[in-house]
């Protein structure tokens, strides 16, 4: 990247507000120096979030969610750094430059961009199709499966004409090579060096990227009529679409998802359709394929429950089991609902109606009972004991891990003792670190609290406290550890600098004191004068104390010259705090 990370995303923030980007989810309104709303990231009405448009910052005194416009950027969009730092930098117009110009990453840049072209022009073919003559077979397939309208038109769905080449013709006048069309996964290589459209009489399911307003980067297709051909194909991995990472409809999903908190995760295209026709708009699928752990690492940015919506048959029960597996071993929540027996979500909500359903749901296990009553009715005793013993070594977090082992052998009859000692012979040495979406650790109060609220308050004056011996009173690691990031970011303090170090928990002891609790400006230097005052009387305080202690040991040593020089250094600490709070001196 060209220049500094914090270059790039003051260059990025002097593009895009703060303000305008969580606009586009929530309505903030003005509550003096601060905007303020619900907030997007748990389920609430009351206007608890906060954002400080001249900071660039957000923090929701409810879920303590914080940070600046990358962080909340990352959290609505379920993205990792990089990818939010790629896209907002797309939108921005603000170009990112390797160190060295490498030109075959370039090229890859380029033709990303175009493969973009590509798909948002084949969307709007398929949709002029579905809408044209030719698409009234798909029009009446859509009428049986008793999609409305609204839902058609969310979920942008269309048509692949019948033909070889319809795709093609449409790709070749807008200018983009056959060569182009094969590289981005929209056309299938010929046999005489030709090409065909990978999509033929099929209605066609867009699936969208999370972010610069749900961009088309892959497709999927069902067949309409021809009963002998694969019933659904999908998009085959590009330069834009790695299937494994995606799932279909999140770009829909991901704001119910953020607000309620838990997600819906079904296995067909079709399945989340009608989901959210009936109103279950925090469903989305993972695109015909094995749940992955990438899947899951994307949904736990903005949730941490999953209710898992699978067939009844063996071939569900063995796919849910392993979907319990991946999200348990993460420490989210997981129901599993299974179907009943040649019943789908269509034909569920469709036939029978929501009530039903809600009693499925009602009545559905929890992931780690699913597992426990899977592996007590079709494993032998052997495939348990192993099924558990690789279960329990994917799990990092210690406390999870106790009480995951004391569930399942109690409850499989298994030997807790071999249990443990094999997880104990898996796990690496130091594993057992917090696993994604658990709650980093809230920091304490007293002395270093108080100090370090100040600090975040005012970073400036870090000299100042530093000489009046604030660092010295400092007892707590995360006090240190937040003072130290603070001070690697002197003297040329900015809130950029000073964001690209802190983690989680700082971020939210930042963003209550900067945001949410921040004094007015006119109290600054009354604040200053009576922390630096407060600091100086706890430091005398503290090392008087040090020297009495000293003198006893001194004292049952025998040591006479030790003990006089610790007692006269005693006196004159006692005679200056006497002083100072007299005659005003620190």
């Amino acid at each position: 990247m060209s220049g500094s990370f914090s270059d790039l995303m003051r260059e990025i923030k002097g593009r895009i507000r703060i303000l305008d980007l969580v606009g586009r989810y929530v309505e903030l309104r003005r509550a003096g120096n601060r905007w303020v709303a619900p907030c997007p990231f748990h389920q609430e009405t009351k206007p608890s979030f906060s954002v400080n448009e001249e900071e660039g910052f957000f923090y929701c005194f409810g879920c303590q969610a914080s940070g600046d416009l990358l962080d909340f950027y990352k959290r609505i969009n379920g993205l990792e750094t990089r990818e939010a730092i790629e896209q907002l930098a797309e939108e921005a117009g603000v170009e990112i430059r390797s160190v060295r110009r490498d030109p075959r990453a370039e090229a890859a840049r380029n033709f990303k961009r175009e493969a973009l072209k590509m798909y948002a022009l084949a969307a709007r073919h398929f949709k002029v199709n579905l809408a044209g003559p030719a698409g009234a077979p798909c029009r009446e397939y859509i009428a049986r499966r008793k999609l409305s309208p609204e839902i058609v038109e969310s979920f942008d769905l269309g048509w692949s004409l019948d033909a070889w080449q319809g795709l093609a013709d449409t790709l070749q006048r807008a200018g983009f090579s056959t060569a182009q069309g094969i590289e981005a996964g929209l056309l299938a290589p010929g046999k005489n060096s030709g090409a065909y459209d990978r999509f033929r009489a099929r209605l066609i399911f867009p699936i969208k990227d999370l972010a610069g307003g749900g961009q088309v980067i892959a497709f999927g297709g069902r067949i309409i009529g021809d009963e002998d051909a694969a019933k659904y194909i999908n998009s085959t991995d590009s330069v834009l679409y790695k299937k494994g990472e995606h799932l279909y409809g999140l770009f829909q999903a991901r704001h119910a998802i953020s607000v309620k908190k838990h997600v819906l995760l079904t296995e067909g295209y079709m399945d989340v359709l009608t989901l959210h026709q009936f109103g279950y708009t925090n469903a989305c699928a993972a695109l015909g394929t094995a749940l992955t752990d990438e899947q899951v690492h994307r949904l736990a940015g903005f949730c941490s429950a999953f209710e898992l919506l699978f067939d009844g048959d063996a071939a569900g029960r063995k796919a849910a089991l392993r979907a319990a597996e991946m999200i348990l071993i993460r420490g989210l929540k997981c129901k599993v609902v299974l179907l009943p027996e040649k019943e789908d979500i269509d034909s569920l909500l469709q036939g029978k109606g929501v009530a039903e359903f809600e009693d499925l749901r009602a009545f559905a296990p929890d992931g780690l009972d699913f597992c426990i009553r899977t592996l007590s009715d079709q494993f032998a005793p052997k495939e348990s004991l192993e099924w558990v013993k690789n279960f329990i070594a994917k799990v990092k977090d210690t406390e999870l891990l106790s009480h995951y082992v004391s569930r399942l052998t109690m409850s499989l009859d298994l030997d807790e003792a071999e249990v443990r000692r094999s997880a104990a012979a898996r796990l690496p040495a130091g594993q057992g670190a917090p696993v994604q979406g658990k709650a980093p650790v809230r920091v304490a109060g007293g002395t270093d609290s108080e100090i370090m609220k100040f600090l975040v308050r005012y970073p400036r004056h870090l000299p100042a406290l530093r000489d009046a011996g604030a660092l010295f009173l400092l007892t707590q690691q995360w006090a240190r550890s937040l003072w130290e990031k603070i001070e690697k970011c002197a003297p040329e303090y900015t809130p950029d600098t000073v964001l690209r170090y802190l983690d989680e928990a700082e971020k939210q002891f930042w963003g209550r004191f900067r945001v949410m609790e921040a004094p007015p400006p006119e109290h600054e230097q009354q604040e200053l004068q009576e922390t630096l005052k407060s600091i100086r009387a706890l430091c005398q305080k503290r090392q008087s104390a040090a020297c009495v202690h000293a003198m006893r040991q001194s004292g049952a040593t025998g040591n006479a010259i030790d003990y006089d020089l610790l007692k006269a250094a005693n006196e004159a600490l006692v005679k200056k705090r006497s002083r100072g709070s007299n005659d005003g001196e620190y």
